[in-house]
């Protein structure tokens, strides 16, 4: 590879970086609109009495993973912050160090090698640390796809209690509904951006 393809490479890799940051909107939206859904569903069970019994614990349930979600989506954001800085630095010093090798070309001056070592080694560094915070990222994803498998046998189990629900059957079968689409964005989100990842680690390696 040469060292211009080097350059466009970072650029790309900086632009799977920030489509992963994109993606973390969708997964935080929805994971706030399934909270909030719990709250909802809370309501309707309560008003719905003894007839909604079963679905009251479903609504903790769902309280459970959407705030676990959402904890672990801000983690997720906090470590996007870095990773989009990192891969900045290295669109930077691999934009750089391209600089230099043509100022090489041209010149065999000590100053212009002292800086190239300089570059090559900050540039080694700035990627092991962006492998190191992809791996990390790649571990949070997975664990919101497990968070993800726990809503969509919730919303197996509250579609059965909220057949039993009476006259409140059809706003609880809503929630259940809301609950598998939600999770199915959720996941999109997530395999894009698991996919995204591996373009990166397969760049970097």
């Amino acid at each position: 590879m040469t060292k211009n393809d080097e350059a466009a490479q970072a650029v790309r890799n900086f632009v799977r970086v920030a489509n992963i940051i994109a993606n973390l909107d969708t997964i935080l939206t929805e994971a706030k609109n399934l909270s909030l859904t719990a709250k909802n569903a809370r309501v309707v069970a309560l008003r719905a009495g003894d007839s909604a019994f079963g679905f009251k614990p479903i609504t903790n349930f769902i309280d459970e993973f959407s705030d676990l979600t959402i904890k672990t989506t801000k983690q997720i954001s906090q470590l996007s912050s870095q990773l989009f800085s990192i891969a900045l630095s290295v669109v930077r010093c691999s934009d750089f160090q391209h600089h230099l090798n043509a100022c090489a070309k041209h010149s065999q001056s000590k100053a212009i090698n002292h800086l190239q070592r300089g570059i090559n080694r900050e540039l080694m560094q700035t990627i092991k640390q962006l492998e190191s915070v992809i791996d990390h990222l790649e571990s949070y994803f997975e664990d919101i796809k497990k968070q993800m498998r726990s809503a969509e046998y919730i919303a197996v189990t509250s579609r059965v209690e909220a057949s039993n629900a009476g006259e409140f059957s059809e706003s609880l079968q809503s929630v259940s509904d809301f609950i598998t689409g939600a999770a199915k964005k959720i996941k999109s989100a997530i395999h894009n951006n698991l996919k995204e990842i591996n373009q990166l680690k397969g760049a970097l390696r």
